[in-house]
C-alpha cells in the first residue's frame, strides 16, 4: 500500500505580495517608532541641559551664609550694581577735572582707584557680598535695624546728583625741616598742638576767619579758611572729604589727620541738596530689577550701621595707652660665622652678556656677548670714576641703573641694602669686603666679572654685625647717666632715630601682638631686655609714660582703619568654623560656579 503525502497549497500571487507589503508597513512603524523615541531622548536631554545649566545659572548655591543663600544671579546683580557705581563715579570724576575742581594728577589717582575697585570684582565679589550679608546679620545683634524708609533714602541717594556743601577749612600741614625725609615725630606733635588750639578755640566761639587766619597755612587761610561752595571731588583728601560730608548743617569736624599728613578742621555753613541726576535711575534700572537693587541696599544698610557703630565705639573709648620711644637695630642675630665681619651697603650696576642673567653662567668664555657686556661696563665705569663730586656721581649712578642695569635692583637706582661677605656672588663680595671705600667710591679698578655678568659696584656704608650692634647699645643704655633719646640718636637705624627714637602715644590694638605684650608689662622708665626680635630686626623700647586718655588725632586714622577689621575677623572666622558660613565645595553647600564664571 502506498501512501500519498498530501501537496501544501502554495500561497497565491495575491498572497505572497500582501505578505511582503504588511511586513514592510511593520518595520516601516517600528523604524519610524524608534526614530521618533531617539528624538524624544535628545529633546529631553536638551531640556535637562537646559533646565541644568538654567539651575547652576540661578538657582546652584556659591555658599550660605546663615539662612541665606547666595546664588549665581544675586551675585551677579551685586557685580552689576558695583560697575553702575563705578561708571557713575567715574564720570563724575572727569566732569570735576573739566569743570577745573581738581586737577590731572588727582582725576588720574582718583580714575586709577575706581578701575582698581572694577577689578576686584571678579576675584572678590563673592567674598564681599558674604562679608555684606554676614554683617548685617551681625548688625541685628547689636540691636541694629534697617526699615523700609532707610532703604529708601539710600536708594534716592544713589541717583540722586552731586550735592554741593559751603565749607570753611583749617589746614595745619607740618613744618618739616627735611622735605624729602618728610616730618618728624616732634614736627608732627607741634602742628597737632597747633590743631588742638585752633580747636579749642572754635569751640569757644572764637570767630572763624580770625582763627584760620592766624593758625592755617593753607592757600585759603588770607580769605579766613572760607573754600565756598564745593563738590565732593573738590576735597582732594578722602578722610576730611567723608567727614565734612557726614557734618550736619553748621557742623565742625574734628581734627582730621589725611593721608598727607596735614591735620585739618572743617565746618559746614550751607547744603545744597542735589535732585535726581537724569539718567541715573533708568541706566541702572535697565541692568537689574528695582527690588534685586533694594535688596542689596538692605544688606548694605546693615552692615554699614554695624560698621558705624563698632568704629565710632572704639573711637569713644578712653583706653589705656603708653607714651614709648625706640631704638631699632637692623638685622636678625644668627651663627653665620661670616657675620663677624660686618655688613656693606652698596649698589651696583650689572652688565650681563645678552641681557641674560639666566642662561649668562652657561655661556662660553668666548662668546662675543661677553665682550660686548665688558665694554658696556667698562664705559659705564669710565664715566662714573670721572665725576669727581660724590653727590653728582650717586645721582647719575643711579640713573643708569635705572636705564642700563640688567638687575632687578636697577628699578630702585641699583640699591642693594646691607650685605655679608656670602650673599652676593663670590667676585662681588670679595670686591667688596677686601678693599678699603668710603662713601661714594666707585669699588676696583675695572668692573667686577662674576659667573652671570660683569658688575659696577658703589660702596655706601660699613657697619659691624647685628649682634655687635645691638652690645653696643646694649652697653651705651648701661653707662651712667645714660639718655635714651641720645642713644637712639646716636645708634638708632629707623626712621625715628632724628626725634631721640620718640613715638608717641600708642594702644595696645595699634601694636603688633609681641610688641605690645613686651610694652605693657614694663613700668614707667623701664626699657625692654632683651630687646624684641621682630620681622627683620630688634627693637630696644622704653616706656616713658602710661596714661588712660582719649585718642588723639594722629591715631584716628588706624583705629578707623583697623578697629572694625580687628572685631569683624574674629566673628566671621567663627562662622567659619561652626558653619554658618559655608561656601560652595564645603559640607552642606552644592559646589557651585566661581566668580569668574558668572563674570564671562
Amino acid at each position: 500500500m502506498s501512501i500519498r503525502t498530501r501537496r501544501q497549497a502554495r500561497p497565491s500571487l495575491r498572497t505572497r505580495l500582501g505578505r511582503l507589503v504588511e511586513g514592510e508597513e511593520r518595520q516601516a512603524v517600528v523604524v519610524t517608532a524608534l526614530f521618533i523615541g531617539a528624538i524624544v531622548l535628545v529633546v529631553l536631554a536638551l531640556v535637562g541641559a537646559i533646565g541644568l545649566a538654567w539651575y547652576n545659572d540661578n538657582l546652584r548655591p556659591l555658599a550660605r551664609v546663615g539662612s541665606a543663600e547666595i546664588v549665581p544671579q544675586l551675585l551677579r546683580d551685586r557685580v552689576t550694581f558695583e560697575t553702575w557705581r563705578i561708571d557713575r563715579d567715574d564720570g563724575r570724576v572727569t566732569q570735576a577735572l573739566i569743570d577745573g575742581e581738581i586737577d590731572a594728577t588727582t582725576a588720574a589717582a582718583r580714575h586709577q582707584a575706581l578701575k582698581n575697585q572694577r577689578d576686584a570684582l571678579s576675584t572678590s565679589g563673592l567674598e564681599d557680598l558674604i562679608d555684606i550679608i554676614y554683617q548685617s546679620q551681625l548688625a541685628t545683634g547689636e540691636g541694629i535695624t534697617v526699615s523700609l524708609s532707610d532703604v529708601d533714602a539710600r536708594l534716592a541717594n544713589e541717583y540722586a546728583g552731586v550735592e554741593q556743601r559751603h565749607v570753611l577749612e583749617i589746614e595745619i600741614k607740618p613744618d618739616a625741616a627735611d622735605a624729602d625725609a618728610g616730618p618728624t615725630v616732634t614736627e608732627r606733635q607741634a602742628a597737632l598742638a597747633k590743631a588742638q588750639e585752633a580747636l579749642a578755640q572754635l569751640d569757644a566761639g572764637a570767630d572763624w576767619a580770625t582763627v584760620a587766619r592766624q593758625y592755617s597755612n593753607a592757600l585759603s587761610a588770607p580769605a579766613g579758611g572760607d573754600l565756598g561752595l564745593v563738590k565732593p571731588n573738590r576735597i582732594s583728601d578722602l578722610e576730611f572729604l567723608k567727614a565734612l560730608f557726614d557734618l550736619d548743617l553748621s557742623g565742625t569736624t574734628q581734627i582730621v589727620r589725611g593721608d598727607d599728613g596735614t591735620y585739618r578742621i572743617g565746618r559746614v555753613t550751607e547744603i545744597v541738596p542735589a535732585g535726581e541726576e537724569l539718567g541715573l535711575r533708568d541706566g541702572l534700572l535697565s541692568r537689574m530689577p528695582e527690588a534685586n537693587v533694594r535688596q542689596l541696599l538692605t544688606f548694605e544698610a546693615g552692615a554699614e550701621a554695624l560698621y558705624n557703630k563698632i568704629t565710632n565705639d572704639a573711637l569713644a573709648e578712653t583706653p589705656e595707652q603708653a607714651r614709648i620711644a625706640v631704638i631699632y637695630i637692623e638685622g636678625l642675630t644668627g651663627d653665620d660665622p661670616g657675620a663677624v665681619e660686618g655688613e656693606i651697603d652698596y649698589s651696583e650696576i650689572v652688565f650681563a652678556p645678552g641681557g641674560e642673567l639666566e642662561t649668562a653662567p652657561d655661556l662660553p668664555a668666548e662668546d662675543p656677548a661677553w665682550t660686548t657686556a665688558l665694554a658696556d661696563a667698562q664705559a659705564t665705569f669710565d664715566e662714573l670714576k670721572a665725576i669727581t663730586d660724590v653727590e653728582q656721581r650717586k645721582t647719575r649712578f643711579a640713573e643708569i641703573a635705572a636705564e642700563k642695569s640688567d638687575s632687578d635692583t636697577g628699578l630702585d637706582g641699583g640699591a642693594v641694602g646691607f650685605v655679608t661677605r656670602d650673599l652676593p656672588p663670590t667676585a662681588v663680595g670679595d670686591a667688596l669686603f677686601d678693599g678699603t671705600f668710603v662713601d661714594g667710591d666707585i669699588v676696583g679698578a675695572a668692573p667686577v666679572r662674576g659667573d652671570a655678568a660683569y658688575y659696577v659696584l658703589m660702596f655706601l656704608e660699613r657697619r659691624s654685625s647685628p649682634e655687635a650692634r645691638i652690645q653696643a647699645v646694649k652697653d651705651a643704655l648701661a653707662a651712667p647717666g645714660a639718655d635714651f633719646n641720645a642713644v637712639a640718636l646716636d645708634l638708632g637705624e629707623g626712621p625715628e632715630k632724628d626725634d631721640g627714637g620718640e613715638i608717641g602715644w600708642l594702644t595696645k590694638d595699634q601694636l603688633s601682638e609681641e610688641i605690645g605684650d613686651a610694652v605693657f608689662s614694663l613700668t614707667v622708665g623701664q626699657v625692654t631686655d632683651p630687646p624684641v626680635e621682630l620681622g627683620e630686626g630688634h627693637y630696644f623700647i622704653k616706656l616713658e609714660e602710661k596714661a588712660t586718655r582719649a585718642l588723639d588725632a594722629d591715631q584716628v586714622p588706624s583705629i578707623r582703619a583697623n578697629a572694625f577689621q580687628t572685631w569683624y575677623r574674629e566673628k566671621k572666622t567663627a562662622a567659619e568654623t561652626d558653619g554658618t558660613i559655608v561656601r560652595a565645595g564645603e559640607a552642606d553647600v552644592t559646589d557651585g560656579l566661581t566668580d569668574g564664571d558668572l563674570l564671562q
